[in-house]
């Protein structure tokens, strides 16, 4: 308790030099990283390493933040900046409301790869003035265009770097609240200029003279224009690195510019680029060492009791902290992530308050306010001295929209964390029969994990990619679309286990495998046939194998795939209410199944305990992901429960806390009520009928394939290192799950 009260007290010391100005963050922060750990117990030598360590662990973020610059000046020195304001401009003609929005939007998708200082000034010397000599009041002007880089921002890739590498959160657990986040923005800014333009009688041109010419002054080609926006799509689509996609973008630009000096323009570039963001990377070294301080166990233990407290897990509080009191993030204080509120974030990430998906979105809900508001930014400092403007006059006539912006960005994380990020941190507030209910009400537990309407008898086929697998999935499916009415089978690249159900295609999943190797008889090919629910749940698995002295033939491998198919058929008829449900709603699941949370821990060849956890299930909505490593389970590090027991655990039906590890983050993981399935009596009633349907449908022969040939034939894993290479677990449901790790 001393240790925190100290940690507290060092945090309040710098806190306040920093309000006072009278350390700037880019000192204060490391200085806070090292006194912090000093007084939680961290020896000096300690102390050194984090120093060290902590100023390089978030070098890809500096690299990512040193090609955005040079991006941005590629966008602003080519002319690219200038060509997209004037053609928003001309777009707009004489109507200073209509100009003042479309201007806006342009600076939103500008600010998108721009950051920095630079960026403000360059893009700030077009827009502003364009704004007031066509009639918008610079009080209107100063203010939208802060409020349309704040729109902008929420898509900033350096700022995505940053997330990911700091909280390990993924661009597509984040993708969903952002565009939410941005929805809410727009309707603010719409509503503040519908506002703001109504107050002003009459329009006054300012006598405002724009930026000298030059090189921005020249008309670029109209397929350059995309540039600034090109890295969202090649993040967000493509799913490259933020420095690639910046680097592609700005060789893009240039080329389409300036193609007889691509490489003056981007080495000019990149060495103003990074005279832009040279603070911002000194201020990125600060949060490393305090990244780095806070995740020693002297520190962690010191914590402790904040995460035991809890109080921050009340949905109101939450509101109330980050939506409410979202001004204490201006003046560089508590909540600014930029400075001294880095150490308020770490320190609930540390201490497990929130799941890290939360809490950056707590960050981006706060961010909207200091971006905006803030009188202390230097990009707020600017646009006031440019315009003429009071920097107070900003934050009065923009704090109230922000503030209602972030404190909406906060209730929809409240009421929608189950939908926006698939975790409930707030689950813990809910009476215990409201947890508990089982999952086939009319309103579903979990809803991530049952596949929607339109799936419903809808089967997705894919391969392991090699070439006999690929036709071994094209036989199941024109064999599956023949196999009984109402049922449509389809190719499909998905991985069932990359998302829950809610929006699913399909509501199971048929994957085709295929394994030759050399024997002395001639080549042992293995075809596998794995069904799956639309959450990556294995239902079961069928391999049938053949030696042939001369090679396989395509015949042999379309043979070897319908004889496990037949045999998935003959699962069907003999588990009827399991493939029912499997089909119907996504969930291989029958009266009399045990509770289960639908999650597997296995042992991998590097000696580390894993999850496997189904997409949309109770165990991915308490927080738990495929490949987490379990580092405690109930207080206990794994391995004084043996592996045995330690696996076992996964299938009791209990609910267990975990301490898991996610790349470099650090987890906590407390499960709550496992799903129960189908329990009603006329559930157990209609077990009889769909047996006996079942068995009717069920032909003798398959394509050609006799069921008891099919039943005669071994079916084995016939791979090598199969028991290393997919460390099945299974449950004892009637439907005999399993789950397979390859």
């Amino acid at each position: 308790m001393l240790s925190g009260a100290a940690i507290l007290a060092v945090f309040l010391l710098f806190a306040a030099l920093m309000f006072a100005r009278i350390v700037p963050a880019l000192l204060a922060l490391p200085a806070m990283a090292v006194g912090m750990a000093l007084v939680a117990g961290v020896p000096w030598n300690g102390a050194a390493t984090i120093v060290v360590t902590g100023a390089a662990s978030l070098a890809s973020v500096y690299v990512t933040v040193i090609f955005g610059a040079m991006l941005g000046r590629v966008t602003l020195d080519t002319g690219i900046a200038r060509s997209i304001v004037n053609f928003a401009a001309e777009f707009g003609g004489d109507r200073p409301p209509v100009v003042a929005l479309i201007l806006s939007a342009a600076v939103a998708a500008l600010f998108v790869s721009l950051s920095g200082l630079g960026a403000i000034i360059m893009v700030g010397s077009i827009v502003l003035p364009v704004m007031m000599t066509t009639g918008v009041p610079r009080k209107i002007a100063a203010t939208i265009f802060l409020m349309a880089f704040a729109l902008g921002f929420i898509f900033n890739i350096v700022n995505w770097k940053f997330y990911t590498q700091f909280f390990g959160v993924t661009p597509q657990q984040m993708l969903p609240y952002a565009l939410l986040l941005a929805a809410i923005d727009l309707v603010a800014l719409i509503a503040y200029a519908a506002t703001s333009f109504r107050a002003v009688r009459g329009y006054a041109a300012w006598a405002v003279t724009s930026a000298p010419g030059g090189a921005e002054g020249r008309a670029v080609p109209w397929w350059s224009l995309v540039t600034p926006i090109l890295p969202i799509a090649l993040y967000f689509g493509f799913h490259l690195d933020p420095a690639l996609a910046f680097i592609l973008a700005a060789l893009y630009g240039a080329l389409a510019t300036k193609p007889r000096l691509v490489v003056q323009t981007l080495a000019a570039a990149a060495i103003r680029g990074v005279e832009d963001v040279a603070p911002a990377i000194i201020l990125f070294m600060g949060i490393g060492m305090l990244l780095v301080a806070t995740k020693t166990p002297q520190f962690a233990a010191a914590l402790r009791p904040l995460a035991e407290a809890g109080a921050l897990r009340n949905p109101f509080a939450f509101v109330a902290l980050f939506g409410l009191a979202s001004p204490l993030v201006l003046y560089r204080g508590p909540l600014n992530p930029f400075g001294v509120g880095i150490a308020v974030f770490t320190a609930l990430l540390v201490g497990h308050v929130f799941p890290p998906v939360i809490l950056v979105a707590a960050i981006m809900a706060v961010v909207q306010v200091q971006n905006v508001c803030d009188p202390t930014n230097t990009s707020n400092v600017w646009v006031a001295n440019f315009t003429g403007v009071p920097i107070a006059e900003i934050t009065k006539r923009t704090l109230p929209y922000q503030v209602a912006v972030a404190t909406a960005a906060c209730i929809a994380v409240v009421v929608a964390s189950s939908a926006l990020f698939g975790v409930r941190p707030f689950v813990a507030m809910l009476p215990q029969a409201a947890a508990a209910e089982p999952a086939s009400t009319s309103a579903p537990a979990f809803p991530g994990l049952f596949a929607p309407p339109g799936a419903a008898y809808r089967v997705g086929v894919g391969s392991d990619g090699s070439a006999a697998a690929t036709l071994a999935a094209a036989t199941v499916v024109r064999s599956l679309n023949g196999w009984r009415r109402g049922l449509r089978a389809f190719p499909s690249a998905a991985d069932p286990n990359a998302a829950d159900c809610s929006a699913k295609r399909y509501a199971a999943f048929v994957t085709a495998t295929a394994t030759t190797f050399k024997l002395i008889e001639g080549t042992d090919l293995d075809i596998g046939v794995r069904l799956s629910d639309c959450g990556g749940w294995e239902v079961d698995e069928w391999h049938d194998h053949e030696v042939f002295r001369s090679g396989p033939k395509p015949a042999d491998v379309k043979r070897l795939a319908l004889q496990g198919l037949a045999r998935m058929r003959r699962w069907s008829a003999a588990h009827p209410r399991h493939a029912h449900n499997l089909f119907a709603h996504g969930v291989a699941w029958a009266p009399g199944d045990r509770p289960t949370y639908f999650f597997a821990l296995f042992k991998t060849v590097d000696g580390n305990m894993r999850c496997f956890v189904r997409a949309g299930g109770p165990a991915y909505d308490a927080g738990m992901r495929t490949n987490d490593v379990v580092e405690k389970l109930d207080g206990k590090y794994w391995w004084d429960y043996g592996t045995y027991q330690t696996e076992l655990r996964a299938y009791d039906g209990k609910p267990h806390s975990f301490e898991l590890q996610r790349g470099s983050q650090t987890i906590e993981v407390r499960l709550g009520a496992p799903y129960t399935g189908g329990n009603r009596d006329e559930d157990r009633r209609a077990d009889s009928r769909l047996l006996q349907r079942a068995r009717e449908r069920v032909p003798g022969r398959v394509e050609g394939v006799d069921r008891d040939t099919v039943d005669q034939r071994e079916s084995r894993v016939s791979r090598p290192g199969a028991a290393l290479l997919r460390a099945f677990s299974r449950s004892d449901a009637a439907g005999r799950h399993r789950v397979g790790v390859a």
